[in-house]
């Protein structure tokens, strides 16, 4: 499908799939939450949906168009976001309206988001420490951290 004019706003991203008009929509965060979270932080989602109970991808959209049309146009959302992860915040409605002033304490531009880190995938398991549950000879962890290492390895046949 041929997806054009894709925009993003506030609450609202709107695209032409195949020349018919479709949008997506949810209510932005309101800015009290902004105001009291730290959006450079890796914990960002977390703290979003844990903390205030608004996540960053609501599970209720409102979707205008063809549910395949809708697809497409949530398929190249994601891809802008990947290569602008700021598309996700303004569609969240983070610094929706632009500073009237040169206040500091309005603020000022959107920062630039740090690039998303990629932990070895046996740091969630390591990051407790021994559990002291044995699994043959070893400790859980440390059988955990093998088989994570397997799966992260495409070529590597499982053990």
């Amino acid at each position: 499908m041929d997806v054009t004019e894709l925009r993003v706003e506030s609450s609202l991203v709107t695209a032409l799939v195949d020349g018919e008009r479709v949008s997506l929509s949810a209510p932005p965060i309101p800015p009290g939450i902004w105001a009291a979270v730290d959006v450079e932080s890796p914990m960002l989602a977390q703290t979003l949906e844990h903390t205030w109970e608004e996540p960053l991808m609501p599970a209720d959209l409102v979707k205008v168009g063809a549910p395949e049309h809708v697809a497409a146009l949530l398929a190249a959302f994601a891809a802008a976001v990947e290569v602008e992860p700021e598309l996700l915040l303004r569609w969240r409605g983070y610094r929706s309206e632009e500073p009237v002033s040169d206040d500091p304490w309005e603020g000022g531009e959107l920062p630039a988001l740090p690039p998303p880190a990629r932990r070895p995938p046996e740091s969630v398991p390591k990051r407790f420490g021994a559990s002291g549950i044995r699994v043959g000879d070893d400790d859980l962890v440390t059988v955990l951290s093998r088989a994570y290492a397997a799966l992260d390895t495409p070529e590597a046949p499982l053990p």
